[in-house]
């Protein structure tokens, strides 16, 4: 559990730098466009899937039987080992019910990766925070492959402008410049 907390943190304390950093050299750099960051959504999307099919079908589990056969008829015969080793996919090895399982990675990039407007940057900075816990807490099994696709999102989430309502409802930045009606 204290790993879990220890590493939970860590995630915390780089992607609070990685704010710190964003703000810091924002004045020098370009700011990134909605299609670049709507982009790295979708690429975050694409990698959950593509990480769900592999990790479902590639061959990922291995049983290895060992068996030893003697004959009682002289003392001095060779005792006979045999091992046996095959390897199967996680689906072959766990059953349907895995497919759900990967399922939810996927529903959650889905999510960060859907849509524009004013709520974009708080939905992929959520999707991404909810797929970065998820992958602490499953770090030991599947979690872990998940990592590049929460790292995508927390970045297109922090890259994403922020936004409020201008006269006509068109979600530009900052203030209007067209005088009042």
């Amino acid at each position: 559990m204290i790993l879990i907390m220890l590493a939970w943190l860590g995630v915390a304390a780089m992607t609070g730098g990685a704010t710190l950093m964003i703000r810091s050299t924002a004045h020098r750099r370009r700011p990134w466009t909605d299609r670049t960051t709507k982009r790295l959504a979708w690429t975050a999307f694409a990698w959950t899937v593509l990480a769900g099919v592999v990790l479902l079908f590639a061959p990922t589990t291995s049983t290895v039987s060992v068996s030893s056969s003697s004959s009682t008829s002289s003392a001095d015969s060779p005792t006979e080992v045999e091992t046996t080793t095959s390897s199967g996919s996680l689906l072959e090895h766990e059953g349907a019910g895995v497919v759900v399982i990967l399922l939810v990675p996927v529903a959650v990039a889905l999510v960060g990766a859907l849509g524009n407007g004013p709520g974009a940057r708080r939905r992929r900075l959520a999707a991404g925070w909810v797929l970065a816990g998820a992958c602490v807490l499953g770090a030991a099994s599947l979690g872990i492959f998940f990592l590049p696709a929460a790292v995508a999102l927390l970045t297109a989430g922090l890259k994403t402008r922020h936004r409020t309502a201008g006269p006509e409802g068109s979600g530009h930045a900052g203030p209007s410049l067209s005088p009042a009606r």
